[in-house]
């Protein structure tokens, strides 16, 4: 089982309809929904959450350890040993960016992760560089919106995704 909270950043709006300079409110819907798929396109090709949002996941305890699916965890907000109950804050740690060190739980055994994970809690606190990339790559989509192929990710919108990679693997 996996629940995720799916946020829009709404900050974004903003930004698009200035970048594609609309001034009006006629399509705002339509550029909230190429926001949120191009912040899912980022978060894929990155293999982390762009913006903080409550994850809830069943996954089973190996080697002592719990692996997320979703990163950069911020904040455990409980772990749950299925059919036991909520375990004490000091039988868990963070250990890396998605995973728990979990201590006195056989390997094997089914939790529950309630989590907070995310590169920034809100829009204006992401580096710029992917804010500018998940603004461009929401225009193209809305840009391409009728074309019967689709399109590729623009090559500006992948360095800026790339650089962002490298710096998160120094």
């Amino acid at each position: 089982m996996l629940e995720v909270e799916r946020a829009a950043p709404a900050a974004a709006l903003a930004e698009l309809k200035a970048y594609l300079r609309i001034e009006d409110s006629l399509e705002d819907a339509l550029l909230a929904g190429w926001l949120r798929a191009a912040t899912e396109t980022a978060e894929v090709e990155l293999g982390q959450f762009l913006l903080e949002r409550e994850v809830v996941e069943e996954g089973r305890v190996c080697g002592g350890l719990l692996r997320l699916t979703h990163g950069p965890v911020r904040l455990v907000l409980e772990l749950r040993e299925m059919g036991t109950g909520v375990l004490p804050v000091g039988r868990y740690a963070l250990d890396g960016a998605a995973r728990l060190r979990v201590s006195a739980v056989a390997d094997g055994v089914l939790l529950a992760a309630r989590y907070r994970a995310g590169m920034a809690d809100g829009w204006n606190r992401l580096p710029e560089m992917l804010r500018q990339a998940v603004v461009r790559l929401a225009a193209h989509f809305h840009g391409h919106r009728d074309s019967p192929e689709a399109p590729a990710m623009p090559l500006a919108v992948r360095q800026l995704l790339r650089a962002q990679r490298a710096r998160r693997l120094r």
